[in-house]
């Protein structure tokens, strides 16, 4: 068998060793020169290349990245220099060696406490969330409940993502907490090391399940500390233990097992039993403030509900209040997220309302609505009150995005 391939070299590799039972890749780099990988198995068991043999010469196909390469069968005389009794082992006890990198991470940022498995009765949760704004604190928040585990991440006093949404509103981490069976943990990280467990919650992958064997990994983390890096490196043990080390551009924060608390690690056990690393980065924290900007929230939505009933009650005035209320209950009426008292729209409990749903059935009500109180009032004098509402209210309306159901409606 001989089959070309191009691409990701690293991405090749991985797929290589797992699909072929035993084999040859020829990786060829940008210019000239070669690297020969003999596999059997999923082990890698001769590096060889245009300059040189040893588990060095792997390195090379990280730093070319990307290219062609060719998989073959082993051949006869390949196999038997396999067999031979010094190489298997050279290569095997030179990656072990390889594996104690020369990073330092003998200053670990400490992790402080607020809240260790405290059960919810033990926590006066307001008094807790103002206490997160006034001191600014940057850390995460884990709340056990019998549905489940609910985090948010703060940054700087304020939540910046959940595990179920970007720029969670307070409302929904007060509710999370406030459960009779809750159990809650919030950990002070510091901005740097939120900055990079972002990349835990919510991060760019650039490696998955790479095994250890496979680089030389003291090189491979100077290389990734040249391009100033904020994220992490999860290293996967044999018991299905976790271990992740944290960037923040490019200096390391330190090693902790995160899975129940943060806990330290100790660095001289970073590479013990370790099977596969994962390598993501993190997004920026600006891009989550700017967006916090212009997602909508529940305040935002029943604060623009208040202003359309103001609208409302113009229209009511004008034409009376039975077609008003007529009109608003075939569209509205028995909506889970609103309810009618009069001509009035409400907003029904936050338990109950998504921000999305409720304003998407508005979008979807509205129009057939106005379309029925234009062909009452006539469309001159309903334009204009919805040209005052929008000068009016500009902000709101473009951030819930409804500023074309308020744009006119006819000549």
């Amino acid at each position: 068998m001989e089959k070309k391939a191009e691409g990701s070299f690293v991405e090749i590799l991985k797929q290589t060793l797992v699909e072929v039972p035993e084999g040859k890749i020829e990786f060829f780099g940008p210019t000239e020169g070669s690297v020969s990988v003999i596999f059997i198995k999923g082990e890698i068991l001769l590096v060889d290349s245009t300059w040189g043999t040893g588990n060095d010469e792997l390195q090379r196909i990280y730093e070319w990245e990307t290219g062609t390469c060719v998989i073959k069968d082993l051949s006869a005389e390949e196999k038997r220099t396999l067999e031979t009794s010094w190489q298997k082992p050279v290569i095997l006890n030179a990656v072990k060696k390889e594996t104690k990198t020369t990073f330092s991470w003998e200053q670990p940022v400490k992790v402080q406490t607020l809240l260790k498995d405290l059960k919810r009765v033990s926590v006066d949760i307001e008094t807790f969330l103002t206490e997160l704004e006034r001191e600014q604190y940057s850390g995460e928040l884990r709340s056990t409940t019998p549905e489940g585990l609910y985090r948010a991440l703060f940054y700087q006093g304020a939540p910046l993502l959940s595990s179920v949404r970007n720029n969670p509103p307070l409302q929904e981490v007060r509710e999370s907490m406030d459960d009779p069976q809750a159990i809650l943990n919030f950990y002070i990280l510091g901005d740097e090391l939120t900055h990079a467990f972002l990349s835990v919650l919510q991060g760019e992958k650039l490696w998955e399940g790479f095994s250890v064997t496979v680089f030389h990994l003291d090189k491979m983390l100077d290389k990734l500390a040249e391009k100033n890096p904020t994220g992490h490196l999860c290293i996967h043990k044999k018991k299905g233990t976790r271990h992740y080390c944290f960037f923040f551009q490019g200096a390391p924060l330190g090693i902790y097992d995160i899975e129940k608390h943060w806990s330290p690690v100790d660095p001289a056990t970073l590479w013990d039993d370790a099977q596969q690393v994962d390598y993501y980065l993190s997004g920026t924290i600006e891009s989550y403030r700017a967006s916090a900007a212009t997602v909508a929230s529940e305040e935002d939505f029943r604060k623009f509900i208040s202003l359309w009933n103001g609208l409302i009650e113009g229209i009511v005035k004008k034409l009376g209040k039975k077609p008003v209320e007529k009109a608003l209950q075939k569209g509205f009426g028995g909506l889970d997220v609103y309810a009618l008292e009069g001509p009035r729209l409400q907003v029904v409990a936050w338990t109950e309302l998504d921000v999305d749903a409720a304003v998407a059935a508005f979008i979807e009500k509205i129009p057939p609505f106005l379309k029925e109180m234009e062909v009452i009032v006539g469309n001159h004098w309903l334009n204009g009150q919805l040209q005052e509402f929008r000068e009016r209210n500009g902000d709101i309306i473009e951030k819930l995005s409804l500023t074309e159901l308020f744009s006119t409606k006819g000549g």
